[in-house]
């Protein structure tokens, strides 16, 4: 965990109090900085200890889904902006290149940290001019070569919205022959996808089989997860995880191959994944 990490993620839980309980915010914001700062340490996992602010956050709050309203208006808006991905994707030369970058435009709905959007319609003006930047970070042709030679892979879902361009990606991983089973949150957390809002998307549709991670966490928690969430880490060919806190969260674990998929919308990230923020980002590590 960084130092710039602090600011982020009080802003992050003040902006999602200020959703749904207003009048609660000093209460809530006082013990989330009790929990930082004797949290806060050298080596300390920056997802875990968000994990343990916004589980006592949302406690306090009295909401299990303060961000239900985003995430709706989130899967709208992408699902407006689908036949334009779509069509993208058509008049490619390169359908996975097309398909990755729609994936990352859709990273870019992340509310409440000021590095991403706070409203799902700014990325209506904003998607031509993410996937026109190019990968800052591109391992896609090593990553294609393990898919063309693979049996399974492993696919961690983000965020609402973005969900929807996932579904793009993991159609195409599947037309080189891939099984893909799609992994979820067990319960609420921020604007991450659930079971519940997968089948919203049709997303849950998409995928050969579906997994959850069977617990409250920001990114995964592996010590959280099921048996067979695990065995299939363990076993599948690629696991593919998208965005920020799952990079934070699995960062720290020696799963392999996986490839990081997502928008570096912040240095500290940026800077452990080997990138410049606000970079595409496709990283592998075998």
């Amino acid at each position: 965990m960084d130092p710039e990490c602090i600011p982020c993620l009080l802003r992050r839980v003040l902006f999602e109090t200020e959703l749904v309980a207003p009048d609660r915010t000093p209460e809530v914001m006082r013990e989330s900085l009790e929990i930082l700062s004797n949290g806060f340490h050298e080596g300390v996992n920056s997802a875990k200890l968000a994990t343990e602010v916004h589980r006592k956050a949302y406690r306090r709050m009295g909401s299990e889904d303060p961000y239900l309203e985003l995430k709706v208006r989130a899967d709208e808006v992408a699902l407006s902006l689908l036949p334009r991905a779509e069509g993208y994707i058509e008049s490619s030369k390169d359908r996975l290149m097309a398909a990755t970058l729609c994936a990352i435009a859709g990273n870019v709905m992340d509310f409440g940290i000021g590095k991403g959007f706070d409203d799902p319609d700014d990325l209506v003006e904003a998607f031509d001019y993410i996937i026109a930047q190019p990968l800052g970070t591109n391992d896609l042709p090593r990553i294609k070569r393990i898919l063309e030679s693979s049996g399974k892979a492993l696919y961690f879902l983000d965020n609402c919205g973005e969900q929807v361009f996932d579904k793009l990606l993991v159609r195409e991983i599947q037309s080189i022959g891939v099984e893909v089973t799609g992994v979820v949150k067990g319960r609420p957390v921020l604007t991450d996808v659930t079971l519940d809002d997968a089948r919203r998307s049709s997303i849950l549709d998409q995928f050969d089989r579906v997994l959850d991670t069977g617990t409250f966490a920001i990114g995964v928690s592996v010590e959280g997860m099921g048996d067979d969430l695990l065995e299939e880490m363990k076993t599948t060919d690629l696991i593919i995880a998208k965005g920020m806190a799952n990079f934070e969260a699995l960062s720290d674990h020696c799963f392999r191959p996986i490839a990081y998929i997502m928008r570096a919308k912040c240095r500290p990230v940026a800077n452990a994944i080997g990138a410049k923020k606000d970079d595409n980002v496709v990283k592998l590590y075998e």
